[in-house]
């Protein structure tokens, strides 16, 4: 099974001081750490000092069943690389989000970019998360559900007409507005969990 992942670690970027952490990345099923959420994700955390470890997996196939434990298990590849960190933070796109109650159970803050709400148990564990979150999803995104309810340290952030990969139905240039929103907030999320934000 190990065959169908692959970690590698992203380039680091010039920043100052000593790394403040690793950054784990999980993907989409289909959405990589080359399309633009992600990959500019990652650039915004290695600029930022983060250690940024991304994940690359084959999800062909993958039933609806299978995907916790499939997750999970790319996850805990991860979470292997680097251990002795002082922080970690998750940053990771829909299938991704598989991995919530892995990652609250370990109490890692975490960056859930468009996850799985429709699912219950990826909308179960983000409502009880045990550490601070950040979500962010779009209105026209089929998988997508506005949390009722949610812990006091977790921001939403609700995109009007954006899909699942947060492109906007209004155009192009709306479609820069939210990459630029987004990666804003991963860059404000990020330095709330090294204490600078």
């Amino acid at each position: 099974m190990t065959e169908r992942y692959v970690v590698s670690t992203w380039p680091p970027s010039p920043h100052s001081g000593g790394s403040c952490g690793r950054a784990l990345v999980l993907p989409g099923s289909g959405y990589t750490v080359d399309h633009p959420l992600l990959f500019w994700s990652c650039q915004v955390l290695a600029q930022a000092g983060w250690d940024v470890i991304t994940m690359r997996w084959d999800a062909t196939d993958l039933t609806s069943d299978d995907c916790r434990q499939f997750v999970e298990t790319g996850a805990d590849l991860l979470d292997g690389q680097l251990a002795d960190a002082d922080r970690t933070l998750v940053l990771a796109k829909s299938l991704g989000s598989f991995a919530a109650a892995w990652a609250s159970a370990r109490r890692y803050p975490a960056i859930w970019l468009t996850p799985v709400l429709t699912n219950e148990f990826v909308a179960a564990a983000l409502r009880t998360y045990a550490a601070p979150s950040l979500l962010v999803g779009g209105t026209a995104d089929p998988l997508w559900r506005r949390p009722l309810e949610q812990p006091h340290d977790q921001r939403v952030i609700e995109v009007p007409e954006a899909d699942h990969a947060l492109h906007s139905s209004t155009g192009w240039r709306q479609s820069l507005d939210v990459l630029h929103e987004t990666l804003t907030a991963v860059e404000a999320f990020a330095a709330s969990a090294t204490g600078q934000g």
